[in-house]
């Protein structure tokens, strides 16, 4: 099956633009200047507001815009960034996941009988056998994004969006990068965008984490069965409801991507998981 025809979730969302592909909604917006106009709107909502074809209310999208802008002011002050913005494939990643989180959380039940009654009209179209969507499916969303697609902030700014829209509490939220070097990264950036955040340290007592804090623990540092000493840690240390943020969790080969794909989700299985790469094809 094609790549692209399999992304279902992502052509629910292009369905409700009325587009049948990305390319075709990026057509409205990628010649479009960055930033705000003198109305204080994203100057990509005028190139999707108004799509023929578009079964979203135009007052629900202004409402999205308006809160992603929130986001972008908090990058711009905490990171000492007056001039930045998102760039169009970004504003469309953060839309999406602004979009999901609301529908999620405000009725899930009802959002999942949207996207099965699309799954079924792709059936009939496409003569395929897609798969229905279960609840289960609905605590997992991943991003594709190239590299130097900026998934840093936009990891960032799911953060906040999750933070926002969830009526969870959750035990711990993790972020698992695939190597010690990529850890001190996202410590760094995380910092620099003001999200509470702290390195694993070796020392199991200190894995706990506070309101809205981050723990930043690598791969290879999760193991399944704690055995002596060492800095690594046994996935039971997390049981609970935890947010877990991946980055890049296909770098190993096909054995090591296995084993690190069951710590990960042995980690969220009562929570929610997010994953960035650059390389999910």
């Amino acid at each position: 099956m094609d790549y692209e025809k399999g992304l279902i979730l992502d052509r629910y969302f292009l369905d409700l633009f009325g587009c049948r592909s990305f390319e075709e909604l990026t057509t409205n917006i990628m010649n479009k200047q960055e930033g705000y106009d003198s109305d204080g709107r994203s100057n990509f909502l005028d190139g999707i507001i108004n799509i023929e074809g578009s079964k979203i209310d135009d007052f629900d999208l202004i409402q999205y815009d308006q809160t992603i802008k929130r986001y972008v002011e908090k990058l711009r002050k905490n990171r000492k960034q007056p001039d930045f913005n998102l760039k169009y494939f970004q504003y469309l990643a953060v839309l999406f996941s602004e979009m999901f989180f609301d529908k999620i959380f405000d009725d899930r039940i009802q959002f999942l009988r949207e996207l099965n009654q699309f799954v079924k009209t792709l059936n009939e179209e496409e003569g395929e056998n897609y798969k229905n969507f279960s609840e289960e499916n609905l605590k997992k969303i991943a991003f594709s994004i190239a590299t130097g697609g900026g998934k840093t902030l936009i990891m960032h700014i799911n953060y906040w969006q999750f933070l926002k829209y969830s009526t969870i509490t959750f035990d711990n939220i993790v972020l698992i990068p695939p190597n010690e070097g990529l850890s001190k990264q996202h410590f760094k950036e995380m910092t620099k965008s003001g999200i509470p955040c702290k390195l694993y340290d070796g020392n199991v007592d200190n894995i706990k984490t506070k309101l809205g804090e981050v723990l930043i623990i690598d791969i290879h540092k999760l193991i399944e069965e704690k055995t002596g000493g060492g800095v690594r840690v046994d996935v039971s240390y997390f049981d609970g409801k935890n947010l877990v943020f991946v980055d890049e969790g296909h770098k190993g080969n096909i054995s090591e991507d296995k084993v690190w794909k069951r710590r990960r989700e042995d980690i969220a299985r009562d929570g929610f998981i997010l994953e960035y790469s650059a390389t999910f094809r």
